[in-house]
């Protein structure tokens, strides 16, 4: 895929923070004044892309998302569910793709994610250290690739990793880290308590 194909942008928001204890979507980590959660994640996608997509089962709940939101076609499907979803809504060849719960993406990773030219069927980064860990919900898709994923769904897998490491993945190799995010705090996913001290720490560093 060359870098000047068009793009959606996807939310993966419809996770029910069970783990978590609140609705992590509503964290205002930049202040009252900031964005909530799935704003910034909303923000961070619509410079590059030609529409947004916020896959969430609450619609009604968020009527100033300024993004197309559509529903899980099966609620409580996970993230593999969400992606479908999303993929199934789009109007492009390909989407880039993040969850909303991932308060340190770097803008100029994310941006160099959605201009990386690759082959295949999706690109998806490794962590630092991890070449076998492709980061699904911080990657880029091509829509192709939807009767694959909802054949792994039919077929029992929920696992939003293993679906994709069933594709024919690219990983952009250390480079993206080294030019744009050293620490690879672009990864971080609020799952825990712990999570979230994490990321405000790190905010705090930058503030």
């Amino acid at each position: 895929m060359s870098s000047d194909v068009e793009l959606s942008g996807i939310v993966i928001a419809g996770g029910r923070s069970r783990r978590f204890g609140v609705d992590k979507r509503r964290l205002r980590l930049w202040g009252e004044s900031g964005p909530h959660l799935l704003g910034h994640a909303v923000a961070l996608l619509q410079p590059l892309c030609v529409e947004t997509i916020v896959v969430l089962n609450d619609a009604e709940a968020w009527p100033d998302v300024p993004a197309r939101i559509v529903p899980d076609e099966q609620p409580g499907s996970g993230a593999l569910g969400g992606l479908i979803s999303g993929l199934q809504a789009m109007r492009t060849p390909a989407a880039l793709v993040i969850a909303a719960d991932m308060p340190l993406i770097v803008p100029a990773a994310l941006a160099a994610l959605a201009r990386w030219p690759f082959t295949g069927d999706a690109l998806a980064p490794t962590p630092p250290g991890q070449p076998d860990q492709p980061q699904p919900l911080f990657a880029v898709y091509r829509h192709s690739v939807l009767p694959q994923l909802r054949r792994a769904f039919a077929a029992g897998e929920r696992r939003l990793q293993a679906a994709l490491m069933a594709l024919r993945w690219v990983d952009p190799g250390p480079a993206l880290w080294h030019r744009y995010d050293p620490a690879a705090r672009s990864l971080l996913n609020l799952n825990t308590p712990d999570d979230l001290v994490a990321a405000q720490a790190w905010l705090r560093q930058v503030e």
